[in-house]
């Protein structure tokens, strides 16, 4: 892949990703997911009037609403399917198949509340996100944005990891941002940041000992069997014991032994109005 693929093609990529890869499923099953939705659906469960969620997957936080109307935009038309038969007991529930970084099919409606959760990431343009967010949020309104952080060298084209398994290729585009890189942008597109800071903090410490057997058992794996149901079977032991160290450092209290020592979480979010 390079850098120059076409849009045409993010599409294309996006609609075998959302037919072929149960996102939801697994994203949320382990540590990071459950610490993550946990962090949004605090905003979300005082969100009122009209919500748009950009990047709304298969309608897991659409599913979540109680207020009026929710708008779902995502670039795959195959989790937007999912999407509505998630929501189809709702009312005034609503799914649109579209670009984010170009909402101008948007037009004559404006929202209480916009969420961009993990989705920035992929995307070549994002500042042209957060100017479509300031032209679609009420005046007071809020917006919550979230995405992967890092520490020293900025990524930008990974591998597929975990996608392997169901499309076809070596790398995709999964970039990071700081804080104070999502804060400039939300500067820039003239909207007012009430917070930004980091999340999932806990990870760095309950994945410490999980992580070691990961390692290990993934390059005898590698270099020995390289059977894919060995390498799956590993992910999952990983995410089960990364789980039962967070257990255990909350029944414990040696999480806020911990706290002291951690700086900062795995993603990043900020929290803006208009």
């Amino acid at each position: 892949m390079s850098t120059d693929r076409k849009r045409g093609d993010l599409r294309q990529f996006y609609e075998e990703v959302g037919a072929k890869y149960p996102e939801e499923e697994i994203v949320y099953r382990d540590l990071r997911g459950k610490l993550r939705r946990k962090f949004v659906l605090t905003y979300l469960h005082d969100a009122r009037g009209a919500f748009l969620d950009l990047g709304c997957n298969a309608g897991g936080y659409m599913k979540q609403f109680t207020g009026e109307t929710a708008v779902g935009v995502d670039l795959s038309s195959s989790v937007l399917r999912k999407a509505r038969c998630r929501c189809q007991a709702q009312s005034r529930r609503y799914f649109i198949a579209g670009n984010i970084e170009n909402l101008r099919f948007l037009q004559n409606i404006q929202f209480d509340f916009i969420l961009c959760s993990e989705v920035l990431e992929h995307l070549f343009h994002p500042e042209k996100v957060f100017a479509g967010i300031f032209r679609l949020l009420k005046p007071g309104g809020t917006a919550l944005i979230t995405t992967p952080n890092y520490k020293k060298k900025k990524p930008t084209w990974i591998p597929l990891g975990e996608l392997k398994h169901s499309v076809a290729g070596d790398l995709y585009y999964h970039t990071a941002y700081r804080p104070e890189e999502l804060a400039e942008m939300a500067g820039k597109a003239q909207l007012t940041v009430l917070k930004t800071g980091t999340l999932e903090w806990e990870v760095k410490y309950a994945a410490k000992i999980p992580a070691v057997f990961f390692v290990t058992f993934r390059f005898l794996n590698r270099s020995l069997f390289r059977n894919r149901k060995l390498d799956r079977m590993n992910q999952r032991n990983f995410e089960r014991g990364t789980l039962f160290f967070y257990k255990i450092g909350r029944l414990t209290g040696l999480e806020k032994l911990f706290r002291l020592f951690i700086r900062e979480g795995t993603r990043s979010f900020v929290l803006l109005t208009k």
